[in-house]
């Protein structure tokens, strides 16, 4: 456990601690005595902040999956910049995260897991998905992209074949494997201008 880790409150320890034993691990690969280990604190006072696991990988989505999604996927409208550069740009972006190339895209591996299985789970990440997609089509109304396009699949396409080029084993991920199959689509991007 980090310094930083260790002068938090409680409650936001245990958020950054089930975040990263999630991530690397899965949600059914985490137990509660792995999370008691890392935050090095009592059962009782996880239980003060969280009834279960449950509770706690809920508010990890909410919490600490929903602004890092942001900080992975930087789509914001620039007046200086087409808007189909600006996605392209992110997703180049995303090779320079090496979690991302080793471990894939959190909020797709938890969506994977545990989407199929829960309600509860398969809402949360759907809210953080629609949001990536509206981010995208949203830099996307602010390019020179081609007015016959729809834009609306067009950005589910570009999420899924990014998640795609980030789920592939550890052994099979690399920087140069992720901007190799991503490169297709770049391609295409680019050939949707004007």
């Amino acid at each position: 456990m980090g310094k930083e880790q260790m002068n938090q409150p409680t409650r936001e320890k245990i958020l950054d601690v089930v975040f990263e034993l999630v991530y690397i691990h899965g949600y059914n690969g985490t137990s509660m005595s792995m999370i008691l280990k890392e935050c090095g604190i009592p059962k009782g006072s996880l239980y003060h902040h969280f009834k279960s696991k449950k509770d706690m990988v809920l508010a990890v989505i909410k919490e600490r999956l929903l602004p890092r999604m942001d900080e992975f996927y930087s789509l914001d409208v620039r007046d200086d910049k087409d808007g189909i550069d600006t996605v392209i740009e992110s997703i180049l972006q995303v090779a320079q995260k090496e979690n991302l190339l080793i471990y894939g895209c959190p909020l797709n591996r938890l969506n994977q897991e545990m989407s199929p299985r829960d309600k509860d789970f398969e809402n949360a990440i759907n809210i953080i998905y629609k949001n990536i997609k509206i981010k995208i089509k949203k830099v996307l109304n602010f390019s020179s992209i081609q007015q016959n396009i729809d834009k609306d699949s067009l950005s589910s396409y570009i999420i899924t074949t990014v998640w795609g080029a980030l789920s592939l084993s550890p052994s099979n991920s690399s920087q140069e494997q992720y901007l190799s199959s991503v490169q297709h689509l770049i391609n295409y991007l680019q050939s949707l201008k004007n």
